[in-house]
C-alpha cells in the first residue's frame, strides 16, 4: 500500500491555468504553487478549513509536490499533517493553532518561525492559548531568548519592536554580568513581575554591577594590536591619528578605558574599549582624522575583541535608561538609535559614558 502521506493522485479539481484574482488575494506569493494543486477555480482549496489551507502552503513551499500537498490537506488526519509539517514529532495543538492564523496565507519566513517556536515546549504552550495568532507578534517573540518566551513574561511585553529588542539585550547583558548559571534564575524572577513596568524595571535592576569599584584587566588583543599604556604614547597616538584621545587621560588612568592601535593590517586604526558592568565593550574604532574604517578592517577588530572576551553593542547604562521609559506612561517614548545595519548595532562613538 505504501505511505498514505506520499501517495500520488491524479488531479480532478479543474482546468489548468493562472491563479484567479481571489486566490492571488488570499494566497499572495503561494498562489502559483496552490494553483498547480487546485487549478482554477480552486474550489477544492477554498473549501478547506483555514488550518488545512495554511498547511498546504507550508508543504508546497517546502518542496512537497502538488499531489502530496493535496492529499495531506484534503485526506490526512490532523496528527499526520502536523508530523509532516514538523518533520517528525509534533506537539499537540499545531493544527488548531494554524486555524487561528487568519484567512490570508503568510510569508514563508513567518511560517518557519511559527514552526520553530512551536517546537519549543513553553513557547508552544503560549501559542496554543493565543486566540488570534499574528505574524508580527510571533516575530517579536522570536526576538527574545528562548528562556524568556513564557506566558508570565510575554503577557507583559508591549507590541513594540524596540522595547522587545531592549528587553532581549538586557537579558543577554545580565547574563554577562551575573554569569551563565544565573540566566534561568533571572528569567524566573522576571516571570513574577506582575505588570509591564515591573518587568522592565527588573531588567534594568539586573544591569547593575555585582560589586562597586570592581576593575577587570583590559583584554589582551592579538599581536597586530598594541596597547597604549602611558601618557607619552597616548599623546603620540593622538597626534598621529589627529583625534581627541588626550581628552580621555583620566579614564585611562582609572582603568575604565583602554586604547589600542592596529598597525598590522590593510589600514591603521585606533580603537577604544570601555568597561561597564557587563565587561569590556568596543566603544570606538576609527582611522586617521576620525575616518570610518573599511568593513573588513572593522570586522577584524570585532573578531579580535570578542575572542579576547570583550563585546560590542551599547553600554549597559544606555539600555537600562530606556527600559523604564518603554512602559511608563509618564516618561514618554524613549529615544532608540537606529539599528538597521550591523554597523548601527555596534553603537560605536559612545565614549562619554
Amino acid at each position: 500500500m505504501g505511505n498514505p502521506m506520499t501517495r500520488r493522485l491524479v488531479q480532478p479539481h479543474g482546468r489548468m491555468g493562472a491563479p484567479t484574482p481571489l486566490l492571488r488575494f488570499i494566497a499572495g506569493g503561494h498562489a502559483d504553487l496552490i494553483a498547480a494543486g487546485w487549478p482554477a477555480p480552486h474550489t477544492g482549496f477554498f473549501a478547506l478549513p483555514t488550518a488545512r489551507r495554511h498547511a498546504a502552503a507550508i508543504l508546497l513551499s517546502r518542496g512537497n509536490g502538488p499531489d502530496e500537498a493535496v492529499y495531506a490537506a484534503e485526506r490526512a488526519r490532523d496528527p499526520d499533517v502536523a508530523r509532516l509539517l514538523m518533520g517528525g514529532h509534533a506537539p499537540g495543538g499545531l493544527m488548531k493553532a494554524l486555524g487561528r492564523l487568519g484567512e490570508p496565507l503568510w510569508e514563508n519566513a513567518d511560517y518557519d518561525l511559527l514552526l520553530d517556536l512551536f517546537a519549543q515546549e513553553e513557547t508552544a504552550l503560549v501559542i496554543r492559548h493565543t486566540e488570534d495568532i499574528r505574524a508580527p507578534r510571533l516575530r517579536m517573540i522570536g526576538i527574545l531568548p528562548a528562556v524568556l518566551r513564557v506566558q508570565g513574561i510575554l503577557m507583559h511585553v508591549p507590541e513594540n519592536v524596540a522595547a522587545t529588542e531592549d528587553l532581549a539585550e538586557a537579558f543577554r547583558l545580565a547574563v554577562r554580568i551575573h554569569g551563565e548559571k544565573a540566566g534561568p534564575g533571572i528569567a524566573r524572577r522576571w516571570e513574577r513581575a506582575g505588570n509591564p513596568q515591573r518587568l522592565f524595571d527588573m531588567a534594568a535592576e539586573d544591569l547593575q554591577p555585582v560589586a562597586f569599584g570592581a576593575l577587570l584587566p583590559p583584554p589582551v588583543l592579538p599581536p597586530a594590536f598594541f596597547r597604549v599604556d602611558d601618557r607619552k604614547t597616548l599623546v603620540k597616538v593622538a597626534l598621529e591619528f589627529r583625534n581627541c584621545l588626550r581628552d580621555f587621560t583620566s579614564d585611562l588612568a582609572n582603568g575604565r578605558m583602554a586604547v589600542y592601535v592596529l598597525r598590522d593590517g590593510a589600514e591603521r586604526a585606533a580603537i577604544a574599549l570601555r568597561q561597564d558592568p557587563a565587561g569590556w565593550r568596543l566603544a570606538e574604532a576609527l582611522g586617521p582624522h576620525n575616518e570610518d574604517l573599511k568593513d573588513e578592517t572593522l570586522r577584524f577588530i570585532i573578531d579580535a575583541v570578542e575572542r579576547a572576551g570583550g563585546r560590542t553593542g551599547e553600554a549597559t547604562w544606555a539600555v537600562a535608561n530606556r527600559l523604564h521609559d518603554h512602559v511608563c506612561r509618564n516618561c514618554g517614548p524613549p529615544h532608540v538609535p537606529r539599528r538597521e545595519t550591523w554597523r548601527d548595532r555596534l553603537a560605536l562613538g559612545t565614549l562619554w559614558d
